[in-house]
Formats: C-alpha cells, structure tokens, sequence
C-alpha cells in the first residue's frame, strides 16, 4: 500500500477573488441576473413575473446550455415558480 500525498491547489470562487483584490461589491455580470433562467435556478418568483410579463422574455427557449427555465426551477425545488411557469405557457 502507498502513502502518497496528492498536493491539490486551492481554487478561489470569483467572489473571493473579487474580495481578495478589495471588489467587496462582488456584482455579476448583468446579463447573468436579469434572465428568467437565473430567476427560475433562484426561485424569485417576482423578477421572473417582471421579466415575463412586462418584458416579454420567453420561457419556452433553452438558455446557452439546453435547459428550460422550468427545468431549472424543478431542479432547485422551486414548485411555485415551476407552477407559474406552466401556467404562462
């Protein structure tokens, strides 16, 4: 039996790296927080009614990887924004 020791570098999320180099408002990109697939994985019922309803962003198109926005709110448990999306459909 060998007792070797595997050295495995730390890797920093983007929001310590932005704290790290003195960014404390770690901010997405824009794009990433106002899409109704981030509104559906986050269960913000509200931004997606916004998005949907007054915007006229569509839920029946995948988002850069393939998935739906009910898809993503099925994933996370998020039942009253997966409902909300089946019923705008």
């Amino acid at each position: 039996m060998s007792s070797e020791i595997e050295v495995v570098e730390e890797v920093q999320s983007r929001d310590e790296q932005s704290l790290a180099s003195g960014g404390g408002d770690a901010v997405p990109d824009e794009s990433l927080r106002n899409d109704v697939y981030t509104a559906a994985s986050y269960g913000d019922l509200e931004k997606l009614k916004r998005l949907v309803e007054e915007e006229g962003c569509p839920v029946t198109e995948p988002d850069g990887l393939g998935y739906y926005a009910l898809q993503w709110a099925a994933l996370n448990n998020w039942t009253a924004v997966a409902q909300y999306i089946i019923e705008v459909l």
